[in-house]
């Protein structure tokens, strides 16, 4: 039996799926979480030493349980690895804000330099990106900036030890704001004004790539001699492609530690008011939609103000959708605790408590922070001005929770499916798999709106957008 190792590089975790390569039967998994540093709220950071030695520790596990045959990769996107006389001591992620203020002038002084770059890139103007962050290092720690030889990406560091080439994807190259995904190379206008050279950045392939696996990490991985590794896409793009496959649906909703709500498209779309992503997938697949910073990461805030147990919210959020109306008993909850990407676009936002009073207990505010999670992804959906009738899959830990896939089927006023292979390790494994074949509907988990609560929800989200309004109008007037 031939078998393709799916390898998911997260943010906070590592997951590995083994799969058949003939009908894609799911033979074994494992994750491991990986340790993040985070000393405040505005620096956020990993060791990607430590994350290679969790992808290899993960393949030597499975490679003494079965055959390998080959591997693929998927990644998260927007992390920055500065090399320094070949040490690469540091991954800045996509969550780190040390680049807020620096972006934030840039887009206010040079808006059609900013605006110019988003239609080369399809990348969203924000700290989250490597360009925002090369421009912080550039500008603030100009003495460390002259000292980097590479700037890599968790991509192309794990694909530099595994293959001891230092490679990337298209579609991870094309969320670093560095890309021009008109003309698929490194943007010379934009590397110019960060001060990069092309030669410190990764060499650039499509996503179906393979790639020869070292004789040394063949012998140290036990794996077979020739197995080769395809270097894949992102992780966003691969589980909206996985969400196709797996569920039919072109329209895919996946909150884990963030969130984002995505569609496959076959032409590349930018949006006129830059609230948008567009990400390479494959040849004539995009990806479009909009990212949220506070998905899970929201939850667990809740449960360390709220609970001594880890996860315990997890159990709770049930039982406070019972204890509590649809509204929340009039709270209502804007969840920018994190700052925001889509649909604001502004790391200096901040949460709200709206309405509150003595006469809100526990359980109201733990639904209206679910619901206020929900809320601002149909804002989104809303700004990507999609069909909600054509339905949603949906994937990440978030639904794995009692009810929640309920709730989100009556908020969005559509049909949303759950399966198993709505996963970016599924999407990798069937990007480049020799053919794709469907998921049994059986397979499939399938939820109905219920239209009273779809009724109620609407009204509640009426409320939602007018307090957003005007905490967006407040803050407009704080600036």
């Amino acid at each position: 039996m031939q078998t393709i190792l799916g390898i998911d590089i997260g943010t906070t975790a590592i997951k590995f799926t083994l799969f058949s390569s003939e009908d894609y039967v799911i033979l074994d998994a494992i994750k491991y979480p990986v340790p993040m540093n985070e000393s405040d709220t505005i620096q956020s950071t990993q060791v990607p030493q430590v994350v290679l030695q969790l992808v290899l520790k993960g393949i030597k596990a499975l490679s003494e349980r079965y055959g390998i045959d080959s591997l693929v990769l998927s990644s998260a996107m927007h992390s920055l690895i500065p090399v320094v006389n070949g040490q690469a001591e540091q991954m800045y992620l996509w969550s780190d804000k040390r680049a807020s203020s620096i972006i934030a002038q840039f887009k206010e002084n040079q808006p059609e330099l900013a605006k110019r770059f988003y239609r080369h890139t399809g990348t969203p103007i924000h700290a989250m990106s490597p360009f925002a962050k090369l421009l912080y290092f550039k500008e603030e720690q100009p003495a460390f900036f002259a000292s980097v030889d590479q700037w890599l990406d968790i991509k192309a560091y794990v694909m530099q030890g595994l293959t001891g080439q230092t490679v990337v994807d298209y579609s991870v190259a094309s969320a670093t704001g560095l890309f021009n995904t008109l003309l698929f190379e490194w943007d010379h206008e934009i590397l110019t004004y960060v001060s990069v050279n092309q030669s410190q950045l990764p060499q650039v392939v499509d996503t179906n790539q393979a790639f020869f696996i070292t004789p040394t990490m063949i012998e140290r991985l036990g794996l077979p001699f020739g197995t080769q590794v395809y270097i894949g896409a992102s992780d966003g793009t691969l589980a909206s492609y996985a969400s196709l496959i797996g569920t039919g649906r072109k329209i895919s909703l996946t909150v884990g530690t963030s969130g984002a709500v995505r569609y496959l498209s076959s032409e590349r779309k930018i949006s006129d008011r830059q609230i948008t992503f567009c990400y390479y997938l494959a040849k004539n697949q995009w990806v479009i939609g909009g990212a949220t910073n506070n998905g899970g990461r929201t939850l667990e805030w809740v449960n360390e103000l709220f609970y001594d147990q880890p996860f315990k919210i997890f159990t709770e959020i049930p039982k406070a959708l019972l204890s509590s109306p649809i509204g929340a008993n009039g709270l209502v909850f804007l969840p920018y605790i994190n700052g925001e990407r889509a649909p604001l676009w502004q790391e200096d936002v901040q949460g709200v408590f709206a309405g509150m009073t003595l006469a809100h207990q526990r359980h109201d505010f733990i639904r209206a922070i679910c619901e206020g999670i929900l809320f601002n992804l149909k804002v989104i959906h809303s700004d990507l001005r999609l069909h909600e009738k054509e339905g949603i899959a949906l994937s990440g830990g978030f639904f794995a929770i009692p009810s929640l896939a309920q709730e989100t089927a009556a908020i969005f006023g559509t049909e949303c499916l759950q399966s198993d292979y709505t996963e970016p390790a599924f999407g990798a494994v069937a990007l480049v798999g020799p053919s794709v074949v469907a998921v049994k509907q059986s397979e499939l988990t399938v939820i109905a709106p219920e239209p009273i609560k779809a009724d109620a929800y609407q009204t509640s989200f009426e409320r939602f957008k007018e307090v957003l309004a005007k905490e967006r109008n407040e803050f407009k007037k704080a600036k």
